[in-house]
């Protein structure tokens, strides 16, 4: 019950996103809404398959089922989105400091691969390294600013925030430890949650300011 819970949530939200996004890009037509609207339709389509294959099915998913290819197309969509708002000068920064997205998400690429679909996992990690890439490299230079873009400082946060929660999300899931709220996955998956609601709100401040 907490796990179908959760998942309706999680789809509620999506729908949410979907559809102000959608609206704002009617309105204003800029490409970021277009992308982030796309971000949580992949992601509520893959959700949705998700949360129907456990209610009608209950044998294990094959590997690299429906929901992969939709969760792999929406982090795709945020990696856009990440690039359409960097300024063309941010995109030319040498700095270190992007180089911790890289520390950080090889370890945990390879502790997934050992323990489920090396080419989901795979795509998934070098996604996630790159979207976090693009999150400390905007921050880094927006902290090079004599006056930095508040918006897009927070947009930056709440990116970190957002793939920080999925990878703690991922590694909470291994092993499954209960279906109540016992178990840590569930409060991850429902802060992760949370961190779809932020991210219309950065969005628009980012593009707005």
């Amino acid at each position: 019950m907490v796990e179908f819970i959760d998942n309706l949530t999680q789809l509620l939200a999506s729908l949410y996103g979907c559809v102000l996004s959608g609206v704002f890009y009617l309105r204003s037509r800029r490409q970021p809404y277009f992308l982030l609207c796309c971000f949580y339709g992949c992601f509520g389509l893959g959700l949705l398959y998700w949360l129907l294959y456990t209610l009608l099915v209950t044998d294990t998913p094959p590997l690299f089922y429906v929901s992969d290819i939709g969760w792999i197309s929406c982090f795709l969509f945020l990696l856009l989105l990440q690039n359409s708002l960097a300024d063309k000068e941010e995109r030319t920064l040498r700095s270190r400091a992007p180089w911790l997205a890289v520390v950080i998400e090889i370890p945990l690429t390879a502790y997934f691969i050992s323990i489920g679909d090396a080419l989901y996992n795979l795509i998934v990690g070098t996604l996630m390294a790159a979207m976090l890439w693009f999150a400390i490299r905007g921050l880094a230079w927006q902290s090079k600013q004599p006056e930095p873009d508040c918006g897009k400082r927070f947009f930056h946060f709440v990116m970190i925030g957002y793939i920080v929660l999925e990878n703690c999300l991922w590694l909470s899931s291994y092993p499954w430890v209960s279906d109540t709220l016992t178990n840590p996955y569930f409060w991850f998956d429902f802060a992760v949650t949370a961190s779809l609601f932020a991210l219309f709100p950065a969005v628009r401040k980012a593009v707005h300011t």
